[in-house]
């Protein structure tokens, strides 16, 4: 009985251990297979995240060329001495390299990525050979290429092309989901910048093998960069660097371009930067003492910067003075010297006056008492609706970043805003291109394009062609047109002619003698900081415009002086060089 009892207890035992031993069989046999089938690949692919580390490698950007195939912004290669950690004493390879280089060296010790020592940056190419004859007995350090963009002649065109810099952490947050890294390049301004995505290339890496305390193994495997696309400018080098030579000390704007097309040839801006600095890296005292400079070298004027356009206005007061028929061509004035109105005398630049002018020859002398005659006549409202008809305080849609609109006044804008009533004093200093106008020399130089065209405008651009990594072209860009301005054959005519004599026996004498048949302007702006800037524009030849050209020269005087003068240098030089 009692020996039953036992024996009962013993198999009631047994049986549990046998059920216990069978339910964590199967647990762990689940648990086997839900990590082994289920999360196999997760863990397979973090112990591969532990063993192998991917370095990324810098990209490439492509190359910038002008119309003729000039090179102007290219990425060459520079070298770092990169130390793998743990393929061998790091002090001992310090030693080496200061042995194998004959010099005292700084080492920098810049962790380039987990694992990846920098310790030279900005290698010279004999130190590269002589480090690469040398390797054997430098296990563990590598010549790494990467990139820095060089550009062509510095300030020549750095308005335009713009510089490239690392990106910034407010940059990264927006940069960072678009596969960019806190040691990448980007484009800041100008070219490099509205043409980012073209010009960005694929970035390259290193995977190496680490082991358990994560010093570097073996590398594995590597993949150069690469950039995918070039660029090709509708500029001209040879004519940028005449305009910009042309200026000489002068700061102020020279813009030439197509008016058949669009094309921008010539786009300066004086005073330059170099934007080879940006690519060596500035220290944050040398970027505060650029930003801090009075004559602001980062400003791209012909697209940001707002000036009075002066006497260059009067272009369009003529044309819609005409096409309002307010006026005929051939109506004659007379100019004392002044226009009284009211209580108020007017003055003509001229102040002997002068004397009976036809319009054309108004045209030509840049006479104010006669424009301010035609600006009573128009009204405000009128020639508010010439100025929205050519465009301007409208978006030229040039293919650059930053392009400001200039500012045209309205009687509601002044009452609104500075809660005054205009007065026929306020039209008349909009007649002449004074007041409260402002506008950017890319503007003025449309609304010549829109007059050497009779009407047509075309959107400006700087990109004309997109290449491959091959240099084959696959995208062109084509003329677009923007809009026409309908005015009456005769209008066009008049303006034109007067243009014409602006030259042969107005203002511009400057550019007298030319052979070509020249149809310009000149302009004097009045400056409240300091003496007037000189603007000079035109096109040529005026019966078949090929070439339209702008120039400002801030606190040049008069227009036809200094912008005058320098004109006659890009005109003389085109003429030798371009043909028309």
């Amino acid at each position: 009985m009692w020996n039953e009892r036992i024996e009962e207890r013993i198999r009631q035992r047994v049986a549990a251990a046998l059920w216990i031993g069978i339910a964590l069989f199967v647990v762990l046999s689940a648990r086997l297979w839900y990590l082994s089938v289920l999360r196999g690949e997760w863990f397979r692919e973090r112990s591969e995240r532990n063993r192998v580390r991917v370095v990324f490698l810098e990209t490439l950007r492509g190359n910038i060329y002008d119309r003729r195939g000039v090179c102007l912004a290219e990425d060459i290669p520079r070298f770092r001495l990169v130390f793998l950690v743990g393929s061998s004493d790091e002090k001992l390879v310090m030693k080496r390299i200061r042995e194998i280089l004959r010099r005292d060296i700084v080492f920098s010790l810049r962790e380039r990525a987990p694992g990846e020592l920098v310790l030279l940056e900005d290698l010279p190419l004999e130190d590269v050979a002589k480090i690469e004859e040398n390797s054997e007995h430098l296990p563990g350090v590598l010549v790494e290429v990467y990139p820095a963009r060089k550009y062509r002649d510095g300030e020549v065109a750095a308005s335009l092309l713009g510089y490239v810099g690392r990106v910034g952490p407010e940059e990264l947050k927006v940069l960072g989901k678009m596969g960019y890294r806190n040691e990448d390049r980007i484009g800041k301004s100008g070219v490099e910048s509205f043409y980012e995505s073209l010009l960005r290339g694929e970035e390259g890496y290193r995977r190496v093998e680490v082991d358990a305390l994560g010093r570097v193994v073996q590398v594995l495997d590597f993949q150069s960069p690469r950039f995918r696309y070039s660029l090709q400018l509708t500029l001209d080098w040879e004519l940028q660097r005449t305009c910009y030579e042309a200026l000489g000390r002068r700061n102020g704007v020279v813009l030439v371009g197509d008016p058949a097309t669009g094309e921008i040839l010539a786009f300066v801006s004086k005073p330059s930067f170099d934007p080879n600095l940006f690519s060596r890296g500035l220290s944050l005292k040398e970027w505060l003492d650029l930003l801090e400079q009075k004559s602001n070298p980062l400003l791209a004027r012909p697209t940001q910067a707002l000036y009075p356009p002066g006497s260059l206005f009067k272009i369009l007061i003529a044309l819609a003075a005409l096409e309002e028929q307010v006026v005929t061509s051939r109506e004659s004035f007379f100019c004392p010297g002044y226009l009284e109105y009211g209580n108020w005398k007017y003055l003509c630049w001229k102040r002997g006056g002068h004397g009976r002018v036809t319009f054309e020859e108004a045209i030509a002398e840049s006479c104010n008492v006669v424009f301010y005659t035609l600006g009573l006549r128009l009204g405000p409202e009128r020639i508010a609706r010439y100025a929205r008809m050519f465009g301007l305080g409208q978006d030229a849609h040039l293919d650059l970043p930053g392009v400001k609109t200039g500012f045209f006044p309205t009687p509601e804008w002044k009452r609104e805003v500075l809660k005054e009533a205009w007065y026929p004093g306020d039209t008349m200093n909009l007649s002449i291109g004074q007041g409260y106008l402002l506008v950017t020399p890319l503007e003025m130089y449309l609304l010549l394009c829109t007059v050497a065209n009779r009407g047509k405008v075309y959107d400006p651009h700087v990109l004309w062609r997109v290449l491959d990594e091959n240099g084959k072209v696959v995208k062109e860009v084509k003329p677009s047109l923007r809009r026409t301005v309908a005015l009456r054959p005769q209008t066009w005519d008049t303006v034109i002619r007067g243009m014409e004599k602006v030259v042969t026996q107005g203002t511009g004498f400057n550019c007298r003698g030319l052979p070509v048949k020249l149809a310009a302007k000149t302009g004097t702006a009045q400056n409240p900081h300091g003496k007037e800037h000189s603007w000079f524009g035109g096109f040529f030849p005026s019966d078949r415009p090929k070439f339209v050209f702008l120039v400002l020269v801030e606190h040049g005087g008069d227009g036809s002086g200094e912008a005058a003068l320098v004109a006659r240098k890009v005109i003389e030089w085109i003429l030798q060089n371009r043909g028309v």
